[in-house]
């Protein structure tokens, strides 16, 4: 079964959603209670939808007791901050991973809420209830880096995805989290604009989710591509490339057609790949779509 047919009708009390707020983004984890913690970005929809994240958007932590139930929001983790810090104005973008026995989210940050001064940092924290700590400087990544998502390999290194802010989709590593970060590939498809990767390991490849921009590999404007890599630096197109489009489908046998679908990614436990988040938007309403993935997907 290709991963698009893997894909299972959603419960429509699932997900995540905030009155008042346009809810975006969304990177999952279970934690060692076992209860399903989801990191998502929100602003408030007074503020205008897409550009209210850029002066507004905060990474607020919601936590769930079933993947069947909605997530219901706890904290903000990350807000805005005094000024003269690269992420003083804005937070976007969440990304979660365990590294050892701490959690390292990664997130994107603004100082004046411009597009050109966006970059990619961290914050750490040793349980995903507790104080993070954030970064002062960000990464040494290109200027306008966005998107980012990351591979831990077994040695503690890093492998990031992340695009620029023409759309271009780049790859680096890094020693650690916190070291020095090296390109090493800045074009992997070039003239196809692509953003959103989720990238993650499947036994001897990696594979990633991405958002098709302008629908150059899925012949559809932003629907999900699926891409494969046999060292995680060199990428090509599934076959097939289709990983989602924008028609969600309910339990109940309903469906609706949803304006944007973005920001993909995956809850994997234990190896197995339980469900695919995404960010929807139809007309002003926006949530986090929790959607199940039948069994044998196995990392």
């Amino acid at each position: 079964m290709t991963f698009y047919e893997r894909l299972l009708p959603a419960k429509k009390c699932s997900g995540f959603k905030m009155e008042g707020y346009y809810v975006w983004c969304g990177s999952p984890i279970k934690g060692d209670g076992g209860r399903y913690y989801l990191f998502a970005s929100r602003w408030p929809k007074n503020t205008g939808f897409p550009d209210g994240y850029m002066h507004h958007s905060e990474i607020v932590l919601a936590v769930s007791d079933s993947l069947d139930k909605p997530f219901v929001f706890e904290k903000v983790i990350i807000g805005k901050r005094e000024a003269g810090y690269w992420d003083s104005t804005m937070a976007h973008n969440p990304h979660i991973v365990k590294i050892g026995d701490e959690y390292v989210l990664f997130y994107i940050g603004s100082s004046d809420g411009s597009a050109e001064k966006r970059a990619i940092g961290y914050a750490r924290s040793k349980s995903l209830h507790g104080e993070w700590v954030r970064g002062d400087k960000p990464l040494n990544l290109p200027p306008n880096a966005n998107n980012p998502s990351v591979v831990v390999e077994e040695d503690g290194s890093i492998l990031m995805a992340f695009r620029d802010g023409n759309l271009k989709l780049m790859i680096a590593k890094a020693e650690r989290y916190d070291s020095d970060y090296k390109i090493v590939n800045n074009d992997v498809f070039p003239n196809i604009k692509l953003e959103d990767p989720f990238m993650f390991k499947v036994g001897d490849h990696y594979e990633m989710l991405i958002e098709d921009n302008v629908g150059a590999l899925t012949g559809h404007v932003r629907y999900g591509g699926h891409l494969i890599s046999k060292d995680g630096v060199h990428w090509e197109p599934n076959t097939p490339v289709l990983a989602y489009d924008h028609k969600l489908i309910w339990e109940d046998g309903t469906s609706i057609q949803a304006d944007r679908r973005e920001r993909p990614h995956l809850l994997i436990d234990n190896g197995r790949v339980l469900c695919l988040f995404t960010a929807v938007k139809v007309g002003d309403e926006t949530w986090n779509f929790v959607q199940p993935i039948a069994e044998g997907m196995i990392m």
